[in-house]
């Protein structure tokens, strides 16, 4: 029982992190792709964003990734306390 609790909170922490760095990803790479110069870097409106930033990509598909194995670990816990 506590084991599906944990899971199901992993979960919900896990897709609310993916949601988030989706986001940055979105906001910080995504939108100004088109504006980074040869050293990889974007001027936008006395910011300066990097083409690094694609990284968040990656850290939101791991974070959906964890919140998947919560999903399953908790569909796996139920079904042994049946």
């Amino acid at each position: 029982m506590m084991i599906r609790f944990f899971a199901w909170v992993w979960t919900i922490l896990s897709l609310v992190t993916a949601t988030g760095f989706a986001w940055l990803f979105v906001s910080v790479y995504w939108n100004n792709r088109a504006c980074f110069d040869e050293n990889g870097r974007c001027f936008v409106d006395g910011v300066v964003h990097h083409d690094t930033s694609s990284i968040y990509v990656w850290i939101a598909l791991l974070a959906a990734l964890s919140g998947l194995a919560g999903v399953v670990i908790a569909g796996r816990a139920r079904r042994s306390v049946a």
